[in-house]
Parts: structure tokens; C-alpha cells; sequence
């Protein structure tokens, strides 16, 4: 089965419902858009359309009901077994529990649907035409996907008739990393602008982008519309316009289409040269950026005194170096030559803002890289990301029972004080043995603490179960920081520390929030409108034109702890693009 645009294709009939498959003739009216890669078209496909891909999803939207399906991909020989049940499962108590704690009312739980595996194969063979080259090395193996609002559009709460069109414009932005640790602060450039170099080198983009994350982040009004415009001009893969869901500028348009965009999207505006556009865009943008959208829901919630926090380790000076100190020296000494600096420094960003509530979700400290990428080493072998993440969902999960005890279910919040808060690690194993020492004591680190009582979450390592075929040691050995092997007769468990967890968690964490998206969805109103719905959306502009503003975070699926490995490898990957390319662009200038 092929498509081309414009020609009428039987294929499959996905809906939103729930363990459901329908199956039937359905029309191809194509059109150019992307969501998730940066170059990709779409086709509707019936009622359906091919938004585009990442590396892990592929988005299909339902234009009629105003939704999106996320389906997972996979190499063919990396199948789930449960068809990708426990996955999706997962993905949605980390929103529900974990992501919701950070992001509040920004970001919503998503619905799990279930397919038939030939209507899967239809729609895979539908869309591979429209899929680029280097995305295709993997394909949608899972029957279970996960369905979110189509954020492009407004919430249907907000469709009156006070619009004076129903035009919907929708900016989306990957604002990337905002934030570094002091101890990762090895360079004058921040990490997204050491990227360029690898992308440019590997020709990935023929020029670098000036857009800095640190920029946008600062809270600073001139340095975030300098972001922004350089955004406009590299869009590359972190900024789309979507009209009315479509998207009409990204990083395959032009100038002139972006003229086009923001000429009909300021119609009223009269007389405006293009530049003056961007500056009127740039103002609304930022404008929504650094609004606090409280909705009464989220005001009303108990907020929890607790933060995921790591407590200061020493280093241990027997662990590999994360990046050897030698390229780290020669990427210096390069960079420096070319004079360029990232501003690293920002104001305090109004609470409750989207751009406040990713940033102390990026700040959960997790004291280095270096330590992150060691922790993973030591203990990679026995950890997994079913271990990880049932934990620190069963850790909110318990504190949300704690918080609230009366209420079946409980919407949590932040506090304004969180990094003045910990959150005690909670780890809860069943299977122990009632032979084993770990019954009667509990314990923070290592040392033996008296227990409380049951309502108050206990600092406590985890045990893990280990398959004796797999065991290392022939009896009960310290490793270093006090990681141990427990035995008995029956069982044997692997102790982590609560640091090291703690450590591993919070990194996964600032990487989920370093690679979401934001969505902003703006309609024109008139200015002398009065409604208690749309009031507090509404943002003014200073020459009189007034939008309904909707704000949504997306991609905020749980990382694999295995990303880890590959953070490391791209840092070296992006060290040695920076001194290959500045060297060769030295050796030419001098």
C-alpha cells in the first residue's frame, strides 16, 4: 500500500476508544506538517493524521476529535512481550504521580488504547512513504499506545462565540537545558550551543543557531526575545507553528512563509513591517512564558513538604573519569580562542510560570554527571527501569496517601519552597525473608535508625532480588559506599544505598524535563470581552490586541535509565566535534 498526496487510500480506521479496532475505506487528503521530527510529512490517513516522529514515537492525530495517539517504536528484535502494556502502563502513573508534582495543571494524564496488530501493520505500511530516511530503522512493535488532547488547539471549555475568528495559531518550543550544576560547569558555552558544533559537523544544519536556553530561562525580557528570534531563524527541531493543528513554519520553511504566518496572524495590526511582526510575536510569547496560569484546581491542592533530594557525597577517587580530562582541557583551550560566551545567569522566574515549574523540575540535584554516570556503572547490572520507577512512583504515591488520607485521590502541588525540602526515599519489598536482618531494622545509608511510626515515610535503601545464577560473590561483601550484598539460605538481595537511587532518579528526571515541549495555542478576542472562563487566559498586548492563551507541556515520558550511557557517549561525541571543527577553522584563519 502506498500513499501520494491528494489520491484516495483504503486503509485503517484508528479512533480514541479504548480496546477498540475498526477497520474501513478511508479518503488521503494530504497536506505538509510536522510535530516531533524536524522534517516529515503528513497525511491524513481517513480521519487520521501523520503528525510525524521522534526517535521513540510516532504521533498520529485525529483531527475531528482534536487528539493525538503516541505510538512507541522499537527495533525489530526489542518486541515487549506484553505488546508494550507495562510501558504505557508506567508512563501513565510517572504523569499522573511524579510529572504532575513538578508541572501541576501544565501537563495532563494521558489514556491508554489498545490495537489489533494488523491494523498496527496497516498503518505502519501507510505511513512509511511519508517517513524520512533515518527514522525508519525502527517501527511501531507495540499494540499498546497512549492518546493526549491535540494541545494546537484550544480546550473545548474555551469554544464561545466571542472570537471574532476561529483561527487557532499554536507555537511550540523545545526549550532544552536551563540549567547547569556548578560542578558541570566546565566550558563557556552551555550545552545546547556545544551541540551545534556536532550537528554542524556531521552536517546535520549548515549553520549554527545563536538560540541560547540559557537566554530563554533567565526571566530577562531582552535577552528572551533575542531567543526567541534566533528560534525564527533556526527553527531547526525547536520551534513549530501550527495553524488550526497544521504546522505552517518550521525549520524546512522560508522567510517569506514565515512573513505569511505572522501577517495573518496580527491581521489586525495595520500597516506592520515583518520585523515589527516578529517583535509584536516575540512580546506575546514571552508575555505566556512568564504568566503563572493558576487554575482553581491546582490552588486548592496540598502541597506536599517534600523535594527529591540527594545529601552531599564525597566522590569516590577510585571511579573512572566521566570524560577524559585530557579532551575536556583541548575543547577549553578552542573554545576559548573564539571568544563566545553563554550567559549561565537569570532572575528568579515568576512562581508557577511554565518556564519556573520545567526549570525546578531541570534543578533536582543529582550532584555531577560524573557521579550520575558512575552510579549507573556500579550498579547497571542489577538495576532496571522497573526498579527505578516503581519506586519513586510508590514514593509518591504513599506521600500522596499521607498528605491527604481522606481523599481517594489527591492532585499534588509544589511548594514555593522546594529546594529548602527533602523527600524521604520510600522502598518497600515484600519477598523478604523473615529469616533475613533487614526485617526488624531499618536503615538510612548505613547506619540503623529506630523505626517510627507507620505513618511517616522511612528513609530506607532498596533490596533488590538477585537470581543466584547471577550472583558475583560467594558471601556477603561490601562494595563501597556501603552497597552490599545480603545472603541466606533461601534468598539474596542487593543493597543500593539511598543516595545512589535518589542520584539516579533525579537525573532521569532533569532529563525528562530538559527534553520537553511546550505548547502554546493563542486565539484573537475582542478586547472588551467579559467571561469568567477565558478571563484568566487572556493576555493584552500594548497596542490593543488581545488573545486566549492555553499552555501544555508534552513528551514527558519517563527516560530509560540505559539513557545514561548515552548522554555520555554524546558528550564525547560533541567534545570531539568542537575541537575537530574549531581546529580545522583555526588552522584556516591563522
Amino acid at each position: 500500500m502506498t500513499i501520494n498526496e491528494g489520491n484516495p487510500v483504503p486503509t485503517a480506521t484508528f479512533s480514541s476508544e479504548s480496546m477498540t479496532t475498526s477497520t474501513g475505506n478511508l479518503d488521503d487528503d494530504s497536506t505538509t506538517t510536522s510535530q516531533l521530527s524536524p522534517s516529515s510529512s503528513t497525511s491524513f490517513i481517513g480521519d487520521c493524521v501523520y503528525r510525524g516522529e521522534g526517535n521513540a514515537n510516532i504521533v498520529v492525530a485525529l483531527p475531528q476529535e482534536q487528539k493525538v495517539i503516541r505510538f512507541r517504536k522499537s527495533l525489530p528484535d526489542d518486541v515487549s512481550p506484553d505488546g508494550g502494556k507495562q510501558r504505557t502502563e508506567r508512563q501513565v502513573e510517572f504523569v499522573r504521580f511524579v510529572a504532575f508534582c513538578f508541572l501541576g495543571p501544565y501537563t495532563q494524564v494521558p489514556e491508554i488504547l489498545r490495537y489489533d496488530a494488523k491494523d498496527i501493520a496497516k498503518l505502519s505500511e501507510a505511513i512509511r512513504p511519508l517517513r524520512s530516511d533515518k527514522r525508519r530503522n525502527k517501527e511501531i512493535m507495540d499494540i499498546y499506545a497512549t492518546t493526549f488532547p491535540d494541545y494546537t488547539f484550544l480546550p473545548i471549555k474555551f469554544n464561545t462565540n466571542l472570537f471574532p475568528t476561529n483561527r487557532t495559531f499554536c507555537v511550540e518550543i523545545k526549550p532544552k537545558q536551563g540549567y547547569l550544576q556548578d560542578i558541570d560547569r566546565k566550558f563557556q558555552k552551555c550545552p545546547y550551543c556545544l551541540t551545534q558544533y556536532y550537528k554542524l559537523r556531521n552536517k546535520m544544519i549548515t549553520c549554527r543557531s545563536t538560540y541560547c536556553p540559557f537566554d530563554l530561562f533567565s526571566g530577562v525580557e531582552t535577552r528572551m526575545k533575542s531567543a526567541l528570534k534566533a528560534l525564527l531563524t533556526s527553527p531547526q527541531n525547536n520551534l513549530k507553528i501550527f495553524k488550526d493543528g497544521v504546522i505552517v513554519y518550521d525549520q524546512e520553511s522560508t522567510c517569506s512563509d514565515l512573513e505569511c504566518v505572522l501577517t495573518e496572524w496580527f491581521h489586525n495590526s495595520i500597516n506592520f513591517t515583518n520585523i515589527e511582526y516578529i517583535d509584536h510575536f516575540c512580546n506575546l510569547i514571552c508575555t505566556a512564558l512568564l504568566r503563572p496560569f493558576i487554575f482553581e484546581e491546582f490552588k486548592s491542592n496540598i502541597f506536599p513538604a517534600h523535594e527529591l533530594r540527594t545529601s552531599v557525597i564525597e566522590q569516590d577517587s577510585k571511579t573512572s573519569s566521566y570524560i577524559n580530562p585530557d579532551l575536556i582541557a583541548r575543547a577549553k583551550k578552542y573554545l576559548y580562542f573564539t571568544g563566545e560566551t553563554c550567559n549561565l545567569k537569570g532572575e528568579i522566574l515568576p512562581n508557577n510560570s511554565v518556564l519556573e515549574r520545567i526549570l525546578h523540575m531541570q534543578r533536582l540535584p543529582f550532584i555531577s554527571s560524573e557521579y550520575v554516570y558512575n552510579t549507573y556503572s556500579k550498579f547497571r547490572s542489577w538495576l532496571t527501569d522497573d526498579i527505578i520507577y516503581s519506586n519513586l512512583i510508590n514514593m509518591f504515591k504513599l506521600d500522596d496517601r499521607i498528605s491527604c488520607p481522606k481523599q481517594k485521590k489527591t492532585i499534588i502541588g509544589i511548594p514555593e519552597t522546594l529546594r529548602d525540602t527533602y523527600i524521604q526515599t520510600y522502598a518497600k519489598d515484600t519477598s523478604i525473608s523473615k529469616k533475613s536482618k533487614f526485617d526488624h531494622d531499618d536503615y538510612c545509608g548505613n547506619k540503623r535508625i529506630n523505626k517510627p511510626s507507620e505513618n511517616i515515610l522511612i528513609s530506607k535503601p532498596i533490596l533488590i532480588p538477585i537470581e543466584k545464577h547471577n550472583l558475583w560473590y560467594n558471601k556477603c561483601s561490601v562494595l563501597s559506599n556501603g552497597d552490599k550484598v545480603h545472603c541466606n539460605e533461601k534468598e539474596t538481595y542487593f543493597y543500593v544505598n539511598t543516595e545512589s537511587i535518589l542520584c539516579l532518579q533525579n537525573y532521569l528526571l532533569f532529563s525528562c524535563a530538559r527534553d520537553c515541549s511546550i505548547l502554546m495555542s493563542f486565539r484573537e478576542i475582542n478586547p472588551n470581552t467579559v467571561s469568567p472562563i477565558l478571563d484568566k487566559n487572556i493576555i493584552q498586548l500594548p497596542d490593543g490586541l488581545s488573545f486566549v492563551c492555553d499552555i501544555r507541556i508534552s513528551d514527558i515520558d519517563p527516560k530509560s535509565l540505559h539513557c545514561i550511557e548515552k548522554h555520555r557517549q554524546r558528550d564525547i561525541d560533541v567534545l570531539n566535534s568542537v575541537i575537530s571543527f574549531l581546529e580545522e577553522e583555526f588552522i584556516i584563519k591563522h
